[in-house]
């Protein structure tokens, strides 16, 4: 399920937003890439710890050999261990450097608003020049916060997965990248659809919040002039165009895991199955096909969240385009 700022909106200007975007960014390079080598080193334990399984069981379990079986074990635990190290080691990091860059963007967004002409205000209603502090913010440190280790942690996977797939075995990496190629077509048909709800529900949404602070703020006149039924009735039609939008997003939104897994479980149904042939016959070792199941059965995971921290990613890059937006106005 997105995240319940993940507006799956698109920026218009995705160029000009990532170079104002880079200028904070800029100012925290060492730690980002402190961050990257340790999202790196983390996957790769990962990847190399389950490509060890082969190993394991064709030398050491098969032929009975204890005393290396130990050894191996203790020498992926120590690698597993560092793995976890460097995973809390950057989600610390990313969490510190996230929030510091999200207090610059306020400071500054809130330095702009307080040199604003009158007009600006006229024009732009309380409610929509609050999201911009609330909505759009958050959006951006839920980005900042998972996103950016998620998506080089998941794209390691992905490419270090496939890349062991072909080495063990050409013939069922073939079964593999099918399935891939079948669930990349129907993530894309997915999130196409929802997008152009999600985006729909943020307009209805910037709609609705702005009708209830203009009613909240003018509720003296309201009751002066008896308008208490037609604004009801206002606020009923605006509310139902979100819940229709919102409906029909998380609609498309929500088949992504269920398929997706679903599509991972046939892939693994016949891996297994023809795996296990190409065991009785000779042709694939016992430890080979017992580490390459294990690839398969974690390879849907990382393309899943690829696709959704990618829609994450858009989001907040369209709520960091209306915040600079603010920042420009003269």
């Amino acid at each position: 399920m997105p995240p319940r700022n993940m507006r799956h909106e698109k920026p218009k200007n995705l160029k000009g937003t990532l170079r104002h975007l880079g200028a904070y960014l800029n100012r925290h390079i060492p730690v980002l890439v402190l961050i990257a080598l340790l999202v790196l080193f983390s996957a790769g334990a990962n990847i190399y710890g389950t490509y060890l399984l082969g190993p394991v069981v064709n030398d050491y379990v098969l032929p009975g050999d204890v005393a290396g079986l130990i050894r191996m074990l203790v020498f992926m635990g120590v690698m597993y261990l560092a793995g976890v190290a460097c995973t809390f080691g950057y989600s610390q990091l990313m969490v510190i450097t996230a929030q510091k860059i999200v207090r610059e963007l306020r400071d500054d967004l809130f330095e702009r608003v307080q040199k604003l002409p009158l007009r600006f205000f006229d024009s732009t209603t309380h409610g929509e020049l609050m999201s911009r502090f609330t909505n759009d913010i958050d959006t951006i440190a839920d980005a900042l916060n998972n996103s950016f280790t998620a998506l080089v942690q998941n794209s390691v996977m992905i490419v270090g997965t496939l890349l062991v797939l072909v080495i063990l075995n050409p013939l069922l990496a073939l079964i593999v990248i099918v399935s891939f190629a079948g669930m990349a077509l129907f993530l894309r048909y997915s999130s196409k659809k929802s997008h152009t709800y999600f985006s729909e529900q943020q307009t209805h949404l910037g709609s609705l919040n702005g009708f209830i602070e203009e009613s909240v703020e003018g509720q003296k006149v309201v009751k002066v002039f008896n308008h208490e039924q037609p604004n009801l009735e206002e606020f009923v039609r605006r509310n139902e165009q979100l819940r229709r939008t919102a409906t029909n997003a998380l609609t498309y939104s929500g088949l992504i895991v269920p398929v997706v897994v679903s599509l991972s479980y046939f892939n693994y149904a016949l891996c297994a199955c023809i795996g296990g042939f190409m065991a009785i016959a000779g042709v694939l070792d016992v430890g080979s096909l017992a580490s390459y199941l294990v690839y398969v059965r974690q390879s849907a995971m990382p393309i899943n969240q690829f696709s959704q921290q990618v829609n994450i990613v858009m989001a907040a890059l369209a709520g960091a385009e209306r915040i600079f937006a603010v920042m420009e106005e003269p």
